[in-house]
């Protein structure tokens, strides 16, 4: 037994996954989501402030994101220098196996 994520009625569920104890809940529960994404949209269209996650600068009514177009700029490189390190060690490996 579960209990339903929306109503908090519990259920036998069929697959281990199932949140829902109908496809009312689901559909509820779907359009609830809907409408928080469209007023959160709306919120920052108008100009509510936010900040960004990681430096605290405001963010752009126009960026969707949670963190500054600079902030990403750094995970993407930081990423791309990971696996670039990854790959070199990976290649010093080989070459350490091939000269014994």
């Amino acid at each position: 037994m579960k209990d339903c994520v929306q109503c908090k009625q519990p259920f036998n569920f069929k697959t281990h996954n199932q949140k829902y104890c109908s496809k009312e809940c689901c559909r509820l529960a779907t359009n609830k989501k809907i409408m928080q994404k469209y007023y959160i949209k709306k919120q920052r269209l108008a100009g509510a402030e936010r900040l960004c996650a990681n430096c605290k600068n405001q963010l752009s009514r126009y960026n969707s994101d949670t963190k500054c177009t600079m902030c990403q700029e750094l995970e993407r490189k930081n990423k791309s220098n990971i696996a670039k390190g990854n790959i070199q060690d990976v290649i010093s490996k080989l070459g350490k196996a091939k000269s014994m």
